[in-house]
């Protein structure tokens, strides 16, 4: 994962914390992430701390946050309430969907909306499903294409 030449240029985020910032503590488990694009796509490899590496969610457009997972949100347009999430487990399975208004101002879910030509890759440092034992990491390289972007303000409407 993450062998092209362009992925040693770009620069790790911080590790991540908690979405309420300093209310509660860092997280057991490091995560951070890489992003690139070009005229195609925009790239996120991610590398993602964990002792027990599990999956069980199979389907395209499952509530994947079931399962431990990765989640991208895309706001294109910082004047506009509408935004996307892009959420991945260790099994590669994809729940894209894109959201009219957030979700605390009753925002309505379209499931329904596919990012086709999205590519994922995974990448596991250890056993995935095996509690037996204890895992280092896992890696997501996804490739989102920009022209679905571009076409949420087409959704929006």
């Amino acid at each position: 994962m993450a062998n092209e030449k362009n992925w040693e240029f770009a620069k790790w985020t911080d590790f991540f914390i908690d979405i309420e910032g300093d209310k509660n503590p860092n997280p057991y488990y490091d995560t951070r992430v890489k992003m690139l694009w070009d005229d195609e796509f925009i790239y996120f490899y991610t590398e993602l701390e964990e002792e027990h590496i599990w999956g069980d969610i199979t389907e395209r457009d499952a509530v994947i946050f079931h399962n431990n997972d990765f989640e991208i949100f895309i706001k294109p347009n910082q004047s506009q309430p509408y935004y996307s999430e892009f959420e991945v487990n260790a099994l590669g399975t994809l729940w894209e969907l894109f959201l009219a208004k957030p979700y605390r101002r009753n925002g309505p879910v379209l499931n329904q909306w596919d990012v086709n030509g999205t590519q994922i890759g995974i990448d596991i440092q250890g056993t995935l499903n095996d509690p037996s034992d204890i895992d280092k990491s896992w890696n997501i390289e996804i490739a989102i294409p920009l022209q679905a972007i571009k076409d949420m303000t087409v959704v929006a409407k």
